[in-house]
């Protein structure tokens, strides 16, 4: 029955769409070309969900958001999504219990188009009518293309060539005091996973050297997720180790080989902010972690009030979203969203 339905509604809305006058094409960012209405006002995440939303987010497109966070986001850890985007606190979760797309209840929603990583979706949704455009997100140009791939999907074309901008010249201004800190004044730092071993992203190698660190795991690698050993870290022992959950603190402090590593004895553990998305991983945010890692490393050079002030700009140019001082040292702080 439940195939049936699904059946019906799938060709229901094919009906519909074919009834509707589609004005242009989008190439995506794996090469699909994806033939989208000339308006779009409901959009679709599905899978990465957070990190694609940031990308809705950026281009100012936040309301066209129709669909909720699906649970197995914890909403107390991704609590700023709901302050750029309330409805999804109370929108249908779209993804099954395998945490694949549910093509009944997507339909059912009614979007003009879905977002998402995965071409397995792409190619689900296809057969149900739903154009599904792909992002690729890894390396910071892959940034600033998702920007400008967002924005001209959802009608404002202009934010791609701004963000670039900004991004540019944000990161020209922090290198001007970077470049001249001598390598030997630079501290070395590691980005970990303490919970299963990993430096988990390949972008926080250009953050951490862009914010004047030099990253233990930095040796030309390709792979996103970098496996490591305890015997590595050890070996490495950084002068910084850089979390992405404040959760994990104390699962270092209480190991007891990683507890006699000079971060952890030294407090110099330090948490990512956490926004739209942990900034340490793949954001639009991305821009930010430069800065806000050149002021944990270099205090006397980035002070934290040009942090705050900074932060605040960018999310009032890009997300629409007004935030107060408090709120800033919340996201700084990897809290809970203030009110």
């Amino acid at each position: 029955m439940r195939k049936f339905t699904i059946a019906i509604v799938a060709s229901l809305t094919a009906s519909l769409m074919a009834a509707t006058a589609y004005a242009r094409d989008i190439v995506d960012m794996t090469g699909r070309t994806v033939t989208v209405p000339d308006k779009i006002e409901r959009v679709v995440t599905l899978g990465s969900v957070p990190v694609i939303n940031s990308f809705v987010f950026a281009v100012g497109k936040a309301d066209t958001l129709a669909m909720g966070l699906p649970v197995r986001f914890n909403p107390k850890r991704w609590a700023w999504q709901f302050v750029f985007a309330p409805q999804l606190k109370t929108g249908p979760d779209l993804q099954d219990a395998n945490y694949g797309p549910d093509v009944e209840k997507i339909v059912s929603a009614q979007p003009d188009v879905a977002l998402s990583f995965e071409k397995s979706t792409a190619d689900v949704l296809g057969n149900s009518g739903v154009p599904t455009v792909l992002l690729r997100i890894q390396t910071p140009e892959d940034v600033k293309a998702g920007v400008k791939l967002v924005g001209d999907l959802l009608g404002n074309t202009q934010v791609g060539d701004e963000y670039a901008k900004y991004f540019d010249a944000t990161l020209a201004r922090i290198a001007a005091k970077v470049d001249a800190i001598p390598q030997d004044k630079r501290p070395t730092a590691l980005y970990l996973n303490p919970a299963n071993m990993t430096q988990p992203h390949l972008v926080a190698e250009w953050w951490l050297r862009a914010g004047g660190a030099r990253s233990v795991t930095d040796d030309g690698r390709s792979e996103e997720v970098l496996t490591l050993s305890t015997e590595t870290v050890v070996g490495a022992n950084p002068d910084f180790i850089v979390l992405s959950d404040p959760g994990h603190i104390e699962a270092l402090k209480k190991d007891a080989t990683l507890s006699q590593l000079d971060a952890v004895k030294n407090d110099r553990i330090l948490v990512a902010p956490m926004g739209a998305h942990t900034w340490g991983n793949r954001t639009v945010e991305q821009i930010l972690t430069v800065l806000w890692a050149a002021s944990q490393f270099h205090p006397d050079q980035f002070p934290h009030a040009e942090l705050v002030a900074e932060v605040k700009n960018f999310y009032a140019t890009f997300f629409k979203a007004d935030l107060s001082d408090a709120q800033v040292e919340s996201i700084l702080s990897n809290g809970r969203a203030g009110s």
